[in-house]
């Protein structure tokens, strides 16, 4: 729920765009929203939990001002549904290297097996950012409505929270901290 609630935030400051659009400022700040969403939850189980905002802040400042752009909050501008699935897979699986692992450094120290962070992030990232995609672009095929992106996008978020979240949690419970 940080995750969603953390992404929920960062489109008060950012608008969802195309990848042109999306860049390393927009990398930044959305990544900042997440990161502090992210915080309020790791405070309370890792000490100096403050770096993981600054991991998220670097890791998404890096994708939004790679060729990527900050995918978290963009829109295909494809409508074919196959392409979006795939890029969204192929997309999803660099997002969560990066930001994978910037945020393990955070943890290495502090959790064991912290390594299958950057597994875990990069799988959920995969899966999400296709299932999001897919979905933004059936709904908008079905309402011709740029809303329908805005929707997949919030789902890409809900499925990689999901998977991201029950995943750090338990990594979270197997360390001493």
């Amino acid at each position: 729920m940080a995750t969603v609630g953390g992404f929920g935030l960062s489109l008060l400051l950012i608008e969802i765009g195309e990848r042109p659009d999306m860049g390393v400022w927009s990398g930044a700040i959305g990544g900042g929203a997440i990161g502090l969403g992210q915080w309020f939850v790791l405070r309370k189980r890792i000490t100096q939990a403050w770096w993981w905002i600054l991991a998220s802040i670097v890791s998404w400042g890096l994708i939004g001002a790679s060729d990527l752009g900050a995918l978290g909050w963009v829109a295909p501008r494809t409508m074919q549904i196959p392409l979006r699935l795939i890029f969204g897979f192929k997309d999803g699986v660099q997002i969560g290297c990066w930001l994978g692992a910037l945020q393990w450094l955070v943890i290495s120290r502090k959790v064991p097996r912290a390594w299958l962070w950057t597994l875990v992030s990069t799988v959920s990232w995969a899966i999400g950012l296709a299932i999001g995609w897919g979905v933004g672009g059936m709904l908008r095929l079905a309402t011709n409505f740029f809303l329908g992106d805005v929707l997949g996008l919030a789902i890409a978020w809900l499925v990689v929270g999901g998977l991201t979240g029950v995943a750090l949690v338990s990594l979270l419970r197997s360390s001493t901290y």
